[in-house]
């Protein structure tokens, strides 16, 4: 099947204590701190301005935490999806990222990717999953104006997938993914 060409749009969950301290989160269920609050506010503001008429989530607290502030702003239903959940950083999760990168001989900003544990999921198969995700349900709502509410990591293996560079998603933001004749563009909104 191929991806549907029609735009969509896509909101990481607003921060949380580990995104503060740079602590591994994956799939490990933390919630939202006061900041992640105000920032799924800020979106669900920005989204009232949108034509969104469905809200699809991750069921991980701080991804259902800011979609339900954006669908009670939009009145929107809120469905769940699993495959929406964030890459398993397996044992990793919990760690410092630094104390990885320092264990690693990794530079502050070097990526954890290439020395993640083998409980991990790899690249490969979150860009499949992410990819499989977002296709599955703009195909089973051809209709609808879709709003993901997803996770960092999620969204770079997205976007990969959908044959752009690989970019990261700020806390609370919302990007437009809208497909053009030679791939895909994502706009921050």
């Amino acid at each position: 099947m191929d991806f549907p060409q029609r735009p969509f749009y896509f909101v990481r969950h607003g921060q949380t204590e580990w995104n503060l301290i740079d602590r591994v989160q994956g799939q490990t269920d933390i919630p939202l701190n006061q900041t992640g609050i105000q920032q799924a506010a800020i979106a669900a503001e920005k989204a009232k301005l949108l034509p969104l008429t469905q809200i699809i989530t991750s069921p991980l607290l701080r991804t259902l935490k800011t979609a339900a502030i954006i669908s009670e702003a939009k009145h929107l239903p809120m469905l769940l999806d699993r495959q929406l959940i964030e890459r398993s950083y397996g044992s990793y999760e919990g760690q410092y990222l630094d104390d990885i990168q320092r264990q690693h001989g990794l530079s502050d900003d070097g990526s954890i990717d290439r020395v993640l544990p083998s409980d991990a999921e790899t690249w490969a198969q979150l860009v499949a999953r992410s990819h499989a995700a977002v296709e599955k349900w703009l195909t089973a709502c051809p209709n609808d104006v879709l709003l993901f509410v997803g996770h960092a990591a999620f969204f770079r293996a997205l976007y990969e997938s959908l044959g752009g560079p690989s970019t990261g998603a700020e806390n609370g933001k919302i990007y437009h993914f809208i497909p053009h004749a030679h791939g895909w563009q994502v706009e921050e909104l």
